[in-house]
């Protein structure tokens, strides 16, 4: 059930939240799982931009670059 996903940007600042880093977005005060935790880390704390394709259903984002933000 695997469908093509359009990339998309999203922009907020990385957390962890229950053991696994997450990007919270500022605006919105949305909360997104990242699938790459590695990469994430790298961010704790800080703004970053995200560009990856969005699952909704599971609300995670399969991040294909992450950039410091402003």
């Amino acid at each position: 059930m695997k469908q093509a996903a359009d990339m998309q940007n999203f922009a907020g600042r990385v957390i962890k939240m229950g053991g696994k880093y997450v990007l919270r977005d500022t605006a919105s005060k949305a909360t997104y799982a990242l699938d790459d935790q590695d990469k994430a880390k790298q961010f704790e704390g800080q703004a970053v931009q995200v560009t990856g394709t969005l699952d909704a259903q599971t609300r995670t984002i399969r991040v294909s670059s992450m950039t410091p933000g402003s």
